[in-house]
């Protein structure tokens, strides 16, 4: 992150601590200075401390949040999208165990495994691809110590411009993790295990962070079993006064089977089984069946990949308020896939390279907070894509090979005006350019796309008062097809595709009074282009390929709030009592589209309420309860016919100080068993295709682990 003093008075002033021990609404709104505090770790100028990041934070005239390690400490958090659940405008939901699926703002609405729509960073450098998609496995939320969101334009902090915006995962270092040395060990159903070690340390000119996860479940389903090895290391490296640069390295193996989905009545019926195989006849008494394809278990569907990462991260204070920050990195990636029959099994061997530059400073004749921001990024990437036959999950004969190439140019500025000492004044733009190569070798086809689109940007913020700002902002949004998209992540030959681009609209608040604070963003996006998946079906599973859409319409609301009954009686009691909602309303439609007309768009449930409410006797035990309330579940189909029914979970989850360095903790997950749909691939019409496209969610489990510090 760029070199900064944090010395601004504004921001100093605006940078009130959240509680450090509790999952609340999660925007930056939601800031309490109370007595739920840890100690302030100082960060370094290639990590900032989570105060500091939030002093940035706040200067984004949009909706963004800030989600610390400690507010998913104590549950079993398997993906990154079980750590922003609480996250007002997210909606993350699990099509297979340590695979999520993220929407923000209806981006990449029902991508595959490959997601699209969203930039993931590392500490400031991209772990997307230049592919266009990323792997949401490769971040083990174990090894994090926060997390940045920017939904939508404001991601224009690091550049990116797609319609969901960007995620910048923030490492420990040894200067900022919580303790040199964490250990952690639980378990609970479905012979489920997890273990984790981290350790760091300091000393006056470097620092370094490891830590290591091994997890082992056999799932909720038939043919779900997860095996998994995850590693993230870091060292940093005080060079001079004026430089520090930090070095990466991220390790995983991950294994885990696919259970397939199924129909809306088995899934419902029989949650915790694999897909059927699919069968024909017989057409007459004591006549044949013929097995088309015999499912996931005899097949073994399963996803298995390697990622070995190296990145580093270097920040240069040039004087006179100005900072430069420049990022390496070089990525491999090894795909096993192995699906249905008809897909076969999908290998890939993938290397990228990129290197990223932002330089930022400070406008001395304006108000304090202004400042001013130029950067770029490339990244270049060649993947080997094969495709074998599955033979009972053994790879039989190749059947298609190609070579596949892609890159990414981007370039980005941006102006903090301050018109006043209350009122900023941002304006910026952004210049993308992709290309997706195919180039044939056996028994598939060629094909080249090239992108680009400029992108503007311009917003206002206005501090109303200490504790309370108002913001607004209009941009372009744009996004290239990805590689998967493009060739039905390899089951399928090149089929071109047009960018997705559009206009969004922004207004919001956010703030605290009393005991209650807010964070609320209203927006409207729109689309044209808009990349649709449809299943297509393939023996016992089905291919996504994706297409795009003529005009589409994105608006909502997204609005966290957390309210602390008699605050200052409990404090004075050593005890604190949260009542938090995270509330997005998902209003996604065709406009006016020629087949579909004012249809709703499948995939997200147009209602999504999280509330939490938690107590926590301080430095001794909690205890907390979340419901999560579908009213209506999503559309399966383009076509309207057919949906997901609502729902409505509970967990419960509590913890206790057993000794000073030792904390007990453990939850009840889906209290009263409901049986609901996690997910569902979407289809054109359903009541055509009647396709087996849900998957269910996991029912009643109970985890629980001992975590120690030293």
């Amino acid at each position: 992150m760029p070199i900064r003093t944090f010395a601004r008075p504004l921001a100093a002033a605006s940078c009130l601590v959240l509680p450090a021990t509790a999952l609340h609404a999660q925007g930056i709104g939601q800031r309490q200075d109370e007595i739920i505090v840890s100690a302030s770790l100082d960060g370094s100028p290639t990590s900032k401390s989570v105060e500091e990041a939030r002093a940035e934070l706040e200067r984004i005239p949009g909706a963004i949040g800030v989600v610390e390690d400690e507010g998913f400490a104590d549950i079993f958090a398997l993906s990154i999208g079980d750590t922003l659940e609480l996250t007002p405008g997210v909606f993350a939901d699990t099509s297979a165990l340590r695979e999520s699926r993220i929407s923000v703002r209806g981006s990449g609405l029902n991508s595959s495994f490959e997601r699209r729509g969203l930039t993931v960073l590392r500490d400031g450098v991209p772990i997307s691809r230049a592919a266009g998609s990323t792997e949401f496995q490769e971040i083990d939320p174990l090894s994090f110590r926060y997390l940045e969101v920017f939904k939508g334009a404001n991601g224009l902090e690091y550049g990116a411009a797609s319609l969901g915006g960007a995620i910048n995962v923030v490492s420990p270092t040894g200067r900022t993790a919580r303790s040199p040395i964490t250990l952690r060990a639980e378990g609970g159903s479905f012979s489920t295990f997890r273990a984790n070690a981290a350790i760091g340390g300091k000393s006056e000119d470097t620092d370094y962070w490891v830590g290591v996860t091994g997890l082992t479940t056999d799932g909720f389903r038939e043919q779900s079993d997860v095996r998994s090895l995850y590693g993230h290391g870091n060292l940093g490296w005080q060079v001079a006064d004026n430089v520090e640069t930090r070095f990466y390295v991220t390790a995983l193996r991950d294994n885990f089977e696919l259970a397939g989905s199924l129909s809306l009545e088995d899934a419902l019926e029989n949650p915790q089984a694999a897909a059927r195989p699919v069968t024909i006849g017989p057409f007459f008494p004591g006549g044949p069946v013929t097995v088309l394809d015999p499912g996931p278990v005899a097949d073994d569907w399963d996803r298995n990949l390697d990622v070995l990462r190296f990145s580093n991260l270097t920040a240069v204070d040039l004087g006179g308020g100005t900072d430069l920050e420049v990022g390496l990195w070089y990525s491999r990636r090894e795909l096993d896939h192995a699906i249905t029959r008809f897909a076969g099994i999908i290998v890939q061997g993938e290397d990228e390279v990129g290197a990223s530059v932002r330089l930022t400073g400070e406008i001395a004749f304006l108000a304090p907070q202004s400042r001013w921001q130029v950067g770029g990024m490339y990244a270049f990437g060649s993947n080997d894509a094969e495709v074998f036959e599955n033979q009972s999950g053994d790879r039989g004969d190749l059947t298609s090979k190609s070579d596949q190439d892609s890159s990414l140019l981007m370039s980005y500025a941006q102006l903090d005006l301050g018109l006043t000492d209350a009122l900023t004044l941002v304006t910026g733009a952004q210049y993308a350019r992709a290309t997706r190569d195919v180039e044939a070798v056996l028994n598939t086809v060629s094909g080249r796309g090239e992108y680009d689109q400029f992108n503007p940007r311009v917003g206002l913020l206005l501090d109303a008062s200490q504790s309370v700002q108002l913001f607004g902002n209009i941009n372009r949004t744009f996004e290239p097809p990805s590689l998967t998209d493009l060739t039905a992540g390899g089951a399928f030959p090149f089929s071109p595709l047009e960018e997705q681009r559009g206009t969004v609209f922004e207004v919001g608040t956010r703030g605290q009074s009393g005991v209650f604070s807010w964070d609320i963003a209203v927006y409207r996006a729109e689309i044209e282009n808009e990349f649709l998946d449809f299943a297509v079906e393939g023996g016992a599973g089905f291919i996504t390929v994706t297409d795009n859409g003529d005009r589409t319409i994105h608006q909502g609301i997204e609005a966290g709030i957390d309210v602390r009954p008699a605050k200052d009686v409990l404090e004075a009691r050593g005890q604190s009592l949260r009542l938090s909602a995270a509330y997005t309303l998902n209003d996604f439609r065709f406009d006016d589209d020629p087949i579909y007309g004012d249809n709703d768009l499948a995939g997200v449930p147009r209602h999504l309420l999280i509330a939490e409410a938690r107590f926590d006797k301080i430095e001794d035990w909690y205890i907390s309860t979340t419901l999560r309330f579908v009213p209506d579940g999503p559309w399966a189909d383009y076509a309207n016919t057919e949906r997901a029914p609502g729902y409505e979970t509970v967990q419960i989850t509590a913890g206790v100080t057993v000794f000073e360095r030792f904390q007990l903790f453990g939850s009840i997950e889906n209290l009263f068993d409901t049986v609901f749909i996690s997910n569902l691939n979407t289809v054109a019409d359903q009541s055509i295709s009647n396709a087996a496209i849900y998957t269910p969610g996991q029912g009643r489990a109970f985890f629980g682990g001992v975590r120690a510090r030293f």
